[in-house]
């Protein structure tokens, strides 16, 4: 077996063991038509009647449709969206729960796509100010920490350590920091528990918590508590921050979810200097100043009104979506998620194109989707880094070896740099692939029920415009029943992992929505689903084994 069929192996056992967990109290699934708040177009007629008809052919409620006064194009202003779109949602949201339910949303045709960006704040303007001096403050904080510490490890960075008065790069700071931290670790594992150093090593732990808080390399010191004696023992009982440890640690995980506001922002700092000491403090603070300095807070409407129920939050810049599976274990994670909404869209470039999602749905789900699973990967080597594009590559490969290992569905694997050439790929039931920027290639021909999307940054940037050639608006067009993509650049980062929302999707045991959201990464960002959000492709009919998991254990989520 190759590294990656290794690797292939236990990331669908990593998979499998998530579903297997998803009836945990932390995550609310079993979506039904129920609980859809169906949203429509109230200055659209057709809109209204695209509503109609998905409620009447899932047999949702009546009582579920909204209708909201916003703009028949598809882009919306944010003093629109916070006045005309947001609360209507948001009542109908209140009165489902109410009733015991768990709202999800569904847009439909005539719902724009894109909200503008939101207008810069007075606070907003101190708050950029503020970032700055406070970088300066604990610059100089963490410094001088570094410099006592290196005074007890004998160590000093190359070229010395810098004047007090300099500024430096932040990111430098940070790294002369972590290596001094590394440096006072090495420092206790080495150095005796003698009489002679036993001052000298409480000192050393004293430091060490101050710059890394109650982190992971600063909670191993705890560990040493129980086996230290005298001065060693009172250094480690003397910090705050050990204590504290449990309680701050939960308020920073669901500030985490809100993201940087300059309301909170000091408070927020505070818990992160219990949490990651000086260290994450500093970090926190050039965060800060990056993400106001950039300010993006364009989004997809569909990702914004995830979090209409949130109360507070930043929209400068996503936010990590908390239904991702990656926060399952979060102890704080089931109060995030009961505030945050599921969202979709039943969409296309005409209001038939629209029906005819839930229709081929409908069709599809009785006899199941067959057909080929096409994936266009590049073929690329180096080192693969989180976001890179040799990462991207390395998830289609490692989707491929999973399915060909647990899947009967013909899986065609292109590792070429080019696409799919035009007529290629008959009997299209799933696709994944990449890299034509808003050019769809003609490659596909897509069976009914087919699911696919293509990584790019603009696919989803229109929906509706004549002759425009984005690669979510021909997928519709020529048959796809769901997809996704971006209404803006999104950054590679963004998009679901194939290897996690194919294997999902085809175990037919939740729906279309539901898959989407435990695998694309943030909300009040670009991204957005289009179909059918209850569509179940392998409802009857699974398409993927389970692996045998028997002397294996499955990896620890990370």
């Amino acid at each position: 077996m190759t590294l990656r069929e290794k690797h292939g192996q236990s990331g669908l056992i990593f998979i499998l063991v998530l579903l297997a967990g998803l009836t945990s109290p932390s995550v609310s699934l079993a979506l039904s038509a129920r609980d859809l708040i169906i949203v429509f177009n109230r200055n659209l007629p057709e809109s209204r009647e695209v509503a109609a008809y998905y409620a009447g052919k899932r047999q949702a409620p009546v009582t579920n449709l909204v209708g909201v006064e916003v703009p028949a194009s598809e882009d919306i202003s944010r003093d629109d969206f916070d006045r005309k779109l947001a609360p209507p949602v948001r009542a109908a949201v209140d009165k489902l729960k109410a009733q015991g339910r768990t709202p999800a949303i569904l847009l439909v045709y005539g719902i724009p796509l894109r909200v503008g960006p939101a207008a810069v704040t007075k606070a907003e303007e101190a708050f950029k100010e503020l970032a700055p001096h406070k970088i300066d403050e604990y610059q100089k904080l963490v410094l001088e920490q570094v410099r006592r510490l290196d005074r007890y490890t004998g160590a000093s960075p190359p070229g010395g350590h810098p004047p007090q008065k300099l500024t430096l790069p932040t990111q430098k700071v940070l790294i002369m920091a972590q290596e001094s931290f590394l440096r006072g670790m090495t420092y206790l594992e080495k150095k005796p528990a003698t009489p002679g150093e036993t001052e000298a090593r409480a000192e050393v732990m004293s430091l060490l918590i101050r710059l890394g808080g109650t982190s992971p390399e600063a909670r191993a010191l705890m560990a040493k508590m129980a086996r230290s004696q005298g001065q060693e023992r009172q250094a480690l009982q003397r910090q705050e921050l050990l204590g504290w440890n449990a309680v701050m640690n939960i308020d920073v995980q669901e500030e985490m979810f809100r993201g940087i506001l300059p309301k909170t922002a000091l408070e927020t700092a505070a818990s992160i200097r219990f949490t990651n000491g000086l260290i994450g403090e500093l970090k926190f603070w050039e965060d800060a100043r990056l993400l106001y300095a950039k300010r993006q807070t364009v989004a997809a409407v569909d990702s914004e009104i995830t979090l209409i129920m949130a109360g507070l939050y930043q929209t400068a810049g996503w936010l990590p979506n908390p239904f991702n599976l990656r926060f399952n274990q979060l102890p704080v994670i089931a109060r995030v998620r009961a505030k945050t909404l599921m969202v979709g869209r039943l969409d296309g470039p005409t209001p038939a194109m629209a029906r005819r999602l839930v229709d081929d749905a409908l069709e599809v789900e009785k006899a199941g989707l067959s057909g080929v699973f096409y994936l266009d990967a590049r073929g690329l080597t180096g080192q693969a880094t989180p976001g890179n594009y040799v990462w991207f590559d390395q998830h289609l490969l490692r989707l491929s070896d999973l399915l060909k290992k647990h899947s009967d569905m013909k899986v065609v694997l292109d590792k070429q740099p080019g696409l799919f050439p035009p007529g290629s790929c008959p009997d299209a039931a799933l696709y994944c692939g990449w890299y034509s920027l808003a050019k769809y290639v003609p490659a596909f021909k897509w069976n009914k029920g087919a699911v696919g999307y293509h990584v790019a940054s603009s696919e989803a940037t229109t929906l509706k415009r004549p002759g425009a050639n984005v690669w979510c608006k021909r997928m519709l067009e020529e048959g796809v029943a769901a997809t996704l993509g971006p209404v803006a650049e999104p950054y590679l980062f963004s998009f679901p992992l194939p290897d996690q929302f194919f294997p999902l999707l085809m175990t037919g045991k939740l729906t279309l929505l539901e898959v989407y959201f435990l695998t694309v990464p943030q909300v009040s960002w670009m991204q957005l689903l289009i179909g059918d959000p209850l569509y179940q492709p392998f409802k009857n009919h699974p398409a993927v084994r389970p692996p045998k998991i028997t002397q294996e254990k499955a990896p620890e989520q990370k």
